[in-house]
């Protein structure tokens, strides 16, 4: 459940309990009150009782009281503040109400209810009133149910509704968050997004400062490692430019071309060129600066095969099963990727030798391994395969920089997959990739 929904409903839930508490409480506390508040007989009788004993005199009020018996059931006194009766009263003649015979005593069986006992002053005087609520009559709903569902509706929408805002309030601020974060992972952060959230004067406010300086920070060196890539490979092609530069004029001297110093310097330079494009291609995928598009897996694998079939000697790559798969991502990176490890796999296989690209799918996953028949690696280094600039024992100086693998594996990561090294029944390597597919 959503950080917002979580906090909507303990607020309500909570809110709804201690709202439901007190109103218990206080009917418990306070029951009398309730009854008179909420009956729909009670709630003025003794106001209309005093006011007609004013207005009509003891003969209008007494008249009233029996309408009242009749009607509702219920039966009242009025005293003055001597405890005199004021009227005739419709309370039964009993011992609980005044001093009276048991002979002259009713039937028992209507005489079950509550006694309230009431003050009422006026400009006029002081009152005091006995009123008598027969047991079935000490709750009459015909009328009350309507406005206290009512009641009851609107506070619950109320409190529903307090809540909703104070959960938006506080969680708003952190999906804001949440999405700043995702741009500066994509290298894209904009502090004037979080500008609103960093005024506010609480905890959130100052979580959002703090996010927003490391951010700024973060930014500013992830800028300053570009441009310092940026800046060694174009150091370091002047050089290489004046280089070649040397060498075609040194073509033109005495020297022959032939010479093992020319040659060794123009091997230099080329071996210098494509450590250069290697490491701009490592820099260039830490920033997705274009959109994802969507391409079919299999048509982009059998383009490399083929590709790489024209730098193939003796050597044969086949290619074997199929995924029916529609990935989004990057395919140049993809490519890439799967380039370095057939052009690695031709490198360490024996002239004649196979490489087998398979393709599969489980579980939602597209599987895509390449094996050789090279002489493999050594159980202890096919965890370290793919760091940038690593070089196993009894390899070629030849044989490459160690970013060939390291560009593939990260290519591969910025499609939510992963690339694993292991022996081959071939005798050789075994690349396998992961990547999450469509079906």
């Amino acid at each position: 459940m959503r950080l917002f929904w979580k906090v909507f409903a303990i607020l309500w839930l909570a809110t709804l309990l201690v709202g439901g508490s007190g109103f218990l409480v206080s009917r418990a506390l306070q029951q009398d009150w309730l009854l008179l508040q909420f009956h729909p007989q009670l709630k003025d009788f003794a106001e209309q009782l005093v006011n007609r004993y004013e207005t009509e005199g003891p003969a209008g009020a007494q008249y009233w009281l029996e309408n009242q018996r009749k009607e509702h059931r219920l039966r009242a006194q009025l005293y003055d503040t001597e405890g005199r009766d004021l009227l005739p009263g419709t309370l039964p003649r009993r011992p609980l109400f005044q001093n009276a015979a048991p002979s002259e005593m009713e039937s028992r069986d209507i005489w079950h209810g509550r006694l309230f006992q009431l003050d009422w002053l006026t400009a006029s005087g002081d009152y005091h009133l006995s009123l008598f609520v027969p047991r079935d009559e000490l709750f009459n709903w015909r009328r009350t149910p309507v406005a206290l569902i009512l009641n009851i509706v609107m506070a619950m929408a109320l409190l529903g509704l307090l809540s909703l805002v104070l959960s938006r309030y506080l969680t708003s601020p952190l999906r804001q968050l949440g999405i700043a974060a995702q741009a500066l992972a994509q290298g894209r952060f904009e502090p004037e997004k979080l500008e609103l959230i960093g005024h506010r004067r609480d905890e959130i406010g100052d979580l959002s400062r703090h996010f927003v300086h490391m951010a700024q920070r973060v930014q500013d060196l992830l800028d300053s490692q570009r441009q310092l890539m940026r800046d060694i490979s174009h150091e370091l092609r002047s050089p290489l430019a004046r280089l070649r530069v040397g060498l075609a004029l040194g073509s033109k001297q005495a020297i022959a071309i032939e010479d093992p110093l020319w040659l060794r310097l123009d091997r230099e330079c080329t071996r210098l060129d494509l450590l250069i494009e290697d490491i701009l291609t490592l820099s260039r995928q830490d920033v997705q600066d274009h959109p994802a598009c969507r391409f079919e897996l299999d048509r982009l694998v059998a383009d490399v095969i083929e590709d790489n079939q024209f730098i193939a000697d003796n050597q044969q790559l086949v290619l074997q099963g199929s995924t029916q798969a529609t990935l989004e991502g990057w395919p140049e990176q993809l490519r890439s990727a799967l380039d370095n490890l057939l052009r690695n796999a031709l490198r360490f296989s024996p002239p004649d030798g196979l490489i087998r690209i398979s393709l599969a799918t489980r579980r939602n996953q597209c599987l895509i391994s390449v094996e050789d028949q090279g002489p493999g690696v050594d159980e202890q280094w096919l965890l370290r395969l793919g760091e940038p600039f690593l070089r196993l024992p009894g390899q070629a100086g030849d044989s490459g920089h160690g970013l060939g693998l390291a560009i593939a594996k990260r290519a591969i990561a910025m499609h939510g997959g992963s690339l694993t090294f292991s022996r081959s029944d071939m005798g050789g390597l075994k690349a396998l990739i992961q990547l999450p597919g469509q079906f």
